[in-house]
């Protein structure tokens, strides 16, 4: 698919670069690491459960706060019944959600004017993590010009984390998002969910996977509801948080929306092993990714108390992680001592908050699709071993598509994909499952 390579490369690399958290590291040569470790084949009380319970997964993308929208934003003319982005509050009185509207059945529409490129904002019907009907905002891009037989090829992009505050939902700022432009430089049409509670009515339930991949999966659905010119055959790619994303669209579309044809999931960084996962953080410069995984998790199920595991102190500066971006909640939760946050030393022994972490760990269930992994070798936030682990667990299971997993040494986080270590094979990757090739795997 290297149909424009180079500007549009150095386009998503420079988003890259100023989205991701972690220093660079030199790009070395590509090795495949596949370490030992095994979980048994799901059971269908897993599968239910999954499907219907909230995740934790402390991880993702460190983001500088985007810009507030301009001054005239307000003034803008809908394309529908209201505009996307008007107060929490007032799109829920102007949007109530209809209960009996299919997911991703489009509530509204608004153009985008990207140079090169037709695209829109959109507003659709979802379905939380609970099965609750919600409105979640995103927005689409393809490229201009012929459009080559079939359609342009899609790609849900799953993004990293920007925070849980509305003004850090992607689609805010769409005209800029270079990673989407660059995707669409190379050929591909991208639809890129929000995710619930980004931009829309409550809390953002951050890496809770069911919720996630509801929102991705419903963003395909409604791309295909407006008749755009693409393939009927998609692939999903996030990273980090979008990693998470990802696999959990990958594990649930057979049973959510298996009337999609997806044939591909690329997870970068995907959080997994969530207890090791945990104490990596502890004390890190990421420590603030916990809060608001706790945040997340609350928001997902009301029969979670945050004061159960959350200081008094933590809990009085929680309004930054509800209305706040990345690097406004690491501002403030990144300085604590751990022990001034927490009330107890293990979080994963609480029943309640156990069970939400185990339950969606992306480590559950299969994913029947073609699965490439990739991960940095230095990666600063996500331990690499933890996608080892991963790998093995998903390769003993009944049910897993072709798996490929790729590690790339000496690069951080962020650096295997700013310094174009990972970019040329997952776009190889890419391209060949919509050519129809038959898809590697390197499971035992």
């Amino acid at each position: 698919m290297l149909r424009r390579a180079l500007v549009p490369l150095l386009l998503m690399i420079s988003l890259i670069a100023s989205s991701c958290a972690g220093a660079d590291a030199e790009t070395t040569d590509l090795v495949e690491d596949p370490t030992t470790a095994s979980a048994p084949d799901p059971t269908p009380e897993a599968t239910a459960r999954v499907e219907s319970a909230p995740t934790v997964a402390p991880a993702a993308t460190a983001t500088t706060p985007p810009e507030e929208p301009p001054d005239d934003a307000d003034d803008q003319e809908p394309v529908g019944a209201t505009e996307i982005y008007d107060a929490p509050g007032e799109l829920e009185l102007a949007l109530p959600v209809d209960s009996n509207a299919a997911p991703g059945t489009i509530i509204d529409t608004e153009q985008l004017d990207v140079a090169g490129a037709m695209g829109q904002r959109l507003l659709y019907h979802s379905t939380s993590a609970q099965g609750v009907p919600i409105a979640v905002s995103g927005f689409v891009l393809y490229p201009e010009g012929d459009v080559p037989d079939g359609g342009w090829p899609l790609i849900a992009w799953a993004h990293g984390t920007t925070g849980l505050g509305d003004r850090c939902a992607p689609s805010q700022d769409a005209e800029n998002d270079q990673l989407t432009r660059a995707l669409v430089g190379f050929g591909y049409a991208v639809v890129a969910t929000d995710y619930e509670g980004l931009g829309t009515p409550g809390i953002h339930p951050y890496v809770v996977g069911a919720s996630e991949a509801h929102s991705v999966l419903d963003s395909v659905r409604a791309v295909y509801e407006l008749d755009l010119p693409v393939t009927n055959e998609w692939v999903v790619f996030g990273h980090s948080q979008g990693g998470h994303a990802a696999m959990f669209t990958g594990q649930l579309q057979p049973t959510y929306a298996p009337e999609l044809n997806m044939i591909g999931v690329v997870a970068g960084a995907p959080p997994s092993q969530m207890s090791e996962l945990n104490n990596a953080l502890i004390g890190s410069d990421f420590q603030g990714y916990l809060i608001m995984t706790a945040a997340g998790l609350a928001a997902a199920d009301p029969e979670l108390d945050l004061a159960d595991i959350l200081s008094p102190e933590a809990l009085a500066l929680i309004d930054v992680v509800e209305t706040g971006c990345t690097a406004e909640i690491f501002e403030v939760y990144n300085p604590l001592d751990y022990n001034e946050v927490t009330v107890v030393d293990d979080p994963f022994a609480l029943p309640d908050w156990g069970s939400a972490v185990e339950i969606n760990d992306t480590n559950l269930l299969p994913v029947p699709a073609p699965l490439l992994i990739i991960h940095g070798g230095e990666d600063e936030q996500i331990p690499v071993e933890t996608s080892a682990a991963l790998f093995d667990q998903l390769c003993a299971m009944t049910g897993q598509g072709p798996t490929v997993r790729n590690v790339y040494e000496g690069q951080s986080h962020a650096g295997v994909l700013t310094t174009f270590a990972a970019v040329p094979d997952l776009l190889a990757w890419t391209e060949a499952r919509f050519a129809g090739e038959p898809a590697p795997t390197t499971c035992p």
